[in-house]
């Protein structure tokens, strides 16, 4: 319904196709890993939790039960990274890691997952959800140094997908659904207030939110129609959200960055073949495609100015940068990466 059918713009989509193909190459340098920025990912390799530190990896899952890792932060040189294990009973966890030691948020009794965190001051703060004992729905929240504060109750299912603080303000972003809807909406929470960002006329995808200054930015992404094709928006202070159009049908937006009042969106859209979703980021709503693979930039940051990507290309954990691609150390079998920060070595 947002495709654009100008001849001349489908004539540039296939010009930038075949200028990506002929300029996109694996970056085999190892010179990286020695004297450039250091890479550190988040994700997985098969069912468990991985950390990589350039091309050395890390186990985070210890346990038989698969794994994963879904963020990360930094606070000087600690590394504290979240997200589940599943534990003898069947149970998801929701755990975070500190400098690869496991912290337990959940008992093991319900399902729970950890999906993002943050750090203010001396405060660690961790957005997840929670299933209702004895229920099948999940309650959103967020803990606070281990603490938890419920943001839903059993009424209805919701997640809690990435959270930011701002001052005394604390900010979470995720979705709903009450039982009797087909379709879950975005929605954030202001210290625990509720504002809807979407309607039951699409079904929310994903969601992000981040803060520079006294700013605050979002970005969800919704299914909305019956093909399963995707819209993306993105918002300065909850302000009318501007959707992403760049003349394809599906636009997948996973992760957000902003400078300089620049918008960065990383995610994935319709390959130049039109048969597979590809990872590109956005720019103030600007594609920069980056495959032509099955491939998904799930992660987004800056680094001098200059765009990292991170995801998965081929079920291979792969990060791009500068029109180069890097897969990561996964062994054997599929991997991807989930959460991407890059510091000057």
């Amino acid at each position: 319904m947002h495709m654009k059918t100008l001849p001349f713009t489908f004539t540039l989509m296939i010009l930038t196709a075949l200028l990506f193909l002929s300029c996109s190459k694996r970056d085999d340098d190892d010179s990286l890993s020695k004297s450039g920025p250091i890479i550190h990912a988040v994700g997985k390799i098969n069912d468990k939790a991985i950390y990589w530190k350039n091309s050395s990896v890390t186990v985070l899952g210890k346990g038989p039960g698969a794994s994963e890792a879904v963020g990360m932060t930094m606070n000087g040189a600690d590394i504290y990274v979240v997200g589940y294990e599943i534990n003898a009973n069947g149970k998801y966890v929701a755990r975070y890691w500190k400098n690869g030691s496991a912290v337990d948020l959940t008992d093991g009794s319900n399902d729970a997952r950890a999906n993002s965190i943050v750090i203010a001051g001396t405060d660690v703060y961790i957005a997840g959800q929670e299933m209702v004992s004895g229920g099948t729905t999940y309650i959103a929240k967020y803990w606070k140094n281990g603490v938890s504060v419920s943001l839903t109750d059993a009424g209805e299912n919701a997640i809690s997908s990435d959270i930011a603080v701002l001052g005394n303000d604390i900010y979470v972003i995720g979705e709903r659904r009450q039982l009797n809807w087909l379709n879950p909406v975005t929605c954030y929470w202001k210290n625990g207030q509720r504002t809807d960002l979407s309607d039951q006329n699409s079904a929310a995808d994903n969601q992000a939110i981040y803060i520079i200054g006294n700013d605050v930015y979002t970005m969800w992404s919704t299914i909305y129609n019956k093909q399963g094709q995707i819209q993306t928006r993105y918002s300065k202070n909850f302000s009318q959200p501007t959707l992403i159009q760049d003349g394809t049908s599906s636009s997948r937006g996973t992760s957000l960055i902003v400078k300089n009042n620049d918008v960065y969106i990383g995610g994935s859209g319709v390959s130049a073949t039109g048969n597979t979703m590809s990872a590109k980021y956005w720019k103030n709503g600007t594609p920069v495609t980056l495959s032509s693979d099955d491939s998904q930039a799930l992660s987004i940051v800056l680094l001098n100015n200059e765009v990292y990507t991170a995801g998965y290309q081929n079920s291979t954990a792969t990060y791009w940068h500068k029109g180069n691609y890097k897969t990561l150390p996964s062994s054997s079998g599929s991997s991807l990466i989930r959460k991407i920060i890059v510091k000057d070595n």
